[in-house]
């Protein structure tokens, strides 16, 4: 509160004595002073929003101790039309940008089709890698829709052309005259007294070779007779790349081998691509044949051989690879790999009881046991 100061319209208050004023002498009057120029008016200062204390002016801004001073609200400012534009082009590209990136981050994921359980696969004696099961046509991959279904009766079409590295030399899907490239077995099998050929036991129909073996007579009495056959009268190559794919039926006592023969008929060598004994049919082997006393250089390996499959042999010098169905389950090196021009064999086989590798038929032996082939084709490697 300010002290009040004394007011003579108000008189103090009844009660308090007043002290005794002397009269004021009489001044004497004073001449009239000119008029005085009007100043120009100064501008008002706007008034200050309620509550706050209006500022001094500018010049004269003095900052009190511990109270900042209150800035001036700024004018508001004034836009261009370019500026205008150029917000709005800004605003719209970053929104754009904001919409790309939700695509991305809430785009769906596709949902994984279900596909076929995988099939088991046997074990490998030989390496301990695993050998597939039988993949024939119940279990290759479906067609997409709307294209052609695929070529051969196994489901897995017969490769035709080059392939990296290598020039294909032979092929036969036998939907020609079978004939034309194979030389057809009869008489005695060499080193099997028991067995015989037939070639009324070799047939080609519906792009399919059939091997088969059942009793007949022969010159070795009522015996499961069998086929083979050679495609030395068309083909002769060291080296090479080769495939067939193949089936061969259950029956005891009655074995199959694809093998390379010598060209010019003098044996040894021979390298069995695939062979079994006549037995389950739960075991092939490979074997390599070399040396005027045939030295054996064998491998096996386990799985079901009564379903489609694709054997394979790769024949470099001093080097043979063999595979199953791409899968390579056995290598052969060495100095004694054949480098002799050979020929592509495929037959079946009845043996004589009494050995120990091999079965012979019993009883249980099917009526009749078919070998089948789906395509044959070799290469030679590119120079």
């Amino acid at each position: 509160m300010y002290p009040r100061r004394p007011d003579p319209q108000h008189p103090a208050p009844v009660g308090r004595a007043q002290p005794f004023q002397p009269p004021r002498p009489l001044q004497p009057a004073q001449p009239p002073q000119p008029a005085q120029p009007l100043e120009p008016a100064q501008p008002r200062q706007p008034s200050a929003p309620v509550g706050r204390a209006q500022p001094p002016p500018a010049s004269r801004i003095v900052p009190q101790v511990g109270v900042p001073p209150v800035p001036e609200p700024p004018e508001p400012a004034r836009r261009s039309v370019g500026k205008v534009i150029g917000t709005v082009a800004t605003t719209l590209l970053v929104l754009g940008l904001l919409g790309v990136v939700f695509k991305i981050i809430v785009r769906p994921v596709p949902t994984p089709q279900a596909g076929p359980a995988p099939v088991a696969a046997a074990s490998n004696d030989a390496s301990g890698e695993p050998i597939p099961a039988p993949n024939g046509s119940g279990s290759a991959a479906a067609p997409a829709p709307g294209a052609p279904p695929p070529t051969g009766t196994s489901g897995v079409a017969m490769p035709r052309g080059d392939l990296p590295g290598w020039h294909q030399t032979f092929t036969d899907d036998f939907t020609g005259n079978l004939t034309d490239q194979w030389g057809v077995y009869d008489g005695q099998p060499g080193g099997d007294p028991g067995g015989w050929f037939n070639s009324g036991h070799v047939s080609a129909t519906g792009g399919l070779l059939t091997i088969g073996a059942w009793r007949a007579p022969s010159p070795n009495g009522n015996i499961y007779v069998s086929g083979g056959m050679s495609n030395s009268k068309v083909f002769s190559q060291t080296y090479g790349l080769y495939k067939i794919r193949f089936k061969m039926d259950r029956g005891w006592g009655v074995a199959y081998t694809l093998q390379l023969w010598p060209s010019n008929d003098h044996w040894p060598p021979e390298i069995d691509i695939l062979e079994d004994n006549g037995r389950d049919r739960m075991m092939t082997s490979a074997t390599l044949h070399y040396g005027s006393t045939d030295t054996h250089v064998h491998r096996e390996v386990r799985g079901d051989w009564t379903g489609w499959h694709t054997a394979e042999l790769e024949w470099t010098q001093g080097r043979l690879v063999y595979r199953i169905d791409g899968k390579v389950w056995a290598t052969i090196v060495g100095s004694y790999v054949p480098s002799t021009p050979m020929s592509i064999a495929i037959q079946t086989q009845a043996w004589r009881c009494g050995g120990s590798w091999e079965g012979c038929p019993n009883g249980n032996t099917p009526t009749r046991v078919n070998l089948q082939v789906d395509w044959v084709v070799a290469y030679q490697k590119s120079s």
